[in-house]
């Protein structure tokens, strides 16, 4: 019996827990944002769980232990990490964790923007394929889930944020993805080449016959994270033409090779905006790299829906149509979605920003198209610096005043859009509440 500390109790913490104490292990748990009170019943009846404060844990260390599991986002400071690392005590995250357990291959997907639909769309064509498939990772589902819930699955599809990938050490991915990549969570890896280097590990123990599918529509980051590869390297891009891999050209995704093969045409994807063409090109590559032939895939795009919060159409309300993409947490992810609707566009900005550099905007709020920005939030005052001084603008508290202000100016054939390019802490537990609460604001007027 093996004595392994999970640090964080979210989610994620909570699975890897329920995990260890399922196979006999024991287990201390730190989270000083909980207490005894609050914890599942399933681990305080448990006479090998402990659960510890950070102080309690550094005055009373037990010894002994194992290994530590992060749960993703704990910061690089926690003084935890420090404490272990000065006992030679190794710190992996759960995918780590997860993959030495696993039976089935696994496909990895990641990138700044368009993770989460990606994975979605790739296990929606895997299943419509006839795969049994688990899905899940940073979208929700832990990894470790797919362990214990001891079914036979034949494809893993997981979403992988920078700070899973951070701390791998030996999971491996047989097709690996990277979307693009954007400066973001700079709070945490503090340099672009650092947040770089964690999101290139999804290469880095591919073996020789894997699959590294990589987004070359602009050439602007793909040799710094896959130099060295083991892995044959897929390409995918929108408005160039490959001798191999996917493209869009055209209006319609084609798949490079002699002769030259249509999968499908761009208007009869369900999703919203151009940049979901790469999104659409990364899932179609990797479902035909597991051998889903081209008119399964075509059939299979047009049952897909979209996930909510991302470009979400909530509805026409007095001739104005509402869009919900809270999920857009970034400046980039934000200019792709303004870029992706037609005007005259009424742009909500605003919460708690993660980074304080928004010059991206700058040029793409200048465009005629966008009609007025109203900003709520922690960070209105910092985004003010980067709206353009003839840009109708308007500075607010709240989500909800943000939503009255639209009311007092949307006119019959303007677009709302909900594109934070912030995160939702400030006011809200994530972007999934902060998106319902949208939708419940503008339905209410009704």
């Amino acid at each position: 019996m093996s004595l392994f500390l999970v640090l964080g109790l979210g989610t994620t913490g909570q699975a890897v827990t329920r995990y260890l104490l399922t196979h006999g292990e024991r287990v201390i748990a730190i989270d000083d944002r909980l207490s005894w009170e609050v914890l599942p019943q399933e681990f305080t009846d448990c006479p090998h769980f402990q659960f510890f404060s950070t102080e309690e844990f550094i005055g009373k260390y037990p010894g002994s232990v194992e290994e530590c599991i992060a749960s993703p986002g704990i910061f690089p400071d926690h003084p935890v990490f420090r404490f272990l690392e000065e006992r030679g005590i190794p710190v992996v995250s759960e995918i780590e964790f997860a993959t030495r357990h696993l039976s089935f291959p696994l496909i990895g997907i990641t990138g700044s923007c368009g993770k989460s639909t990606t994975v979605s769309l790739t296990g929606h064509l895997l299943k419509e394929a006839g795969y049994n498939v688990f899905v899940g990772g940073n979208l929700g589902t832990s990894l470790i889930e797919s362990v214990a819930s001891q079914k036979q699955w034949e494809w893993g599809v997981v979403e992988l944020s920078s700070f899973q990938l951070e701390r791998t050490y030996s999971a491996r991915f047989h097709i690996a993805a990277l979307l693009n990549l954007f400066p973001n969570h700079l709070d945490y890896h503090v340099t672009m080449e650092r947040y770089y280097r964690a999101k290139a590990r999804i290469f880095a123990h591919q073996k020789k016959g894997d699959i590294a599918i990589v987004n070359v529509t602009q050439n602007e980051w793909q040799t710094r994270v896959i130099s060295g590869l083991k892995a044959s390297i897929l390409p995918v891009a929108v408005g160039k033409r490959l001798r191999e891999g996917l493209y869009v050209s055209q209006g319609v995704i084609r798949e490079a090779g002699v002769p030259e093969q249509t999968v499908v045409p761009i208007r009869e994807l369900p999703l919203i905006g151009r940049h979901n063409w790469e999104n659409v090109l990364v899932a179609v590559a990797i479902a035909r790299s597991t051998g889903i032939p081209q008119e399964t895939i075509a059939r299979a795009l047009s049952t897909f829906r979209g996930l909510p919060h991302r470009l979400e159409w909530i509805g026409c309300i007095h001739g104005v149509h509402y869009i919900d993409d809270s999920k857009s947490t970034t400046p980039s992810s934000t200019r792709r979605a303004i870029e992706a609707l037609p005007g005259p566009l009424i742009l909500i900005l605003g919460g708690k920003a993660k980074i304080r550099d928004f010059s991206e905007l700058r040029d793409v709020l200048d465009t005629p198209k966008v009609k007025a920005i109203i900003v709520y939030g922690e960070a209105r005052q910092l985004l003010a610096h980067f709206i353009p001084p003839r840009r109708l603008s308007h500075f607010v508290p709240t989500l909800k005043e943000a939503v009255e202000v639209v009311r007092n100016i949307a006119q019959s054939g303007d677009v709302v859009l909900l594109s934070p390019a912030c995160t939702s802490w400030d006011q809200y537990r994530d972007f999934t509440e902060r998106g319902w609460h949208f939708r419940k604001l503008v339905l209410s007027d009704e």
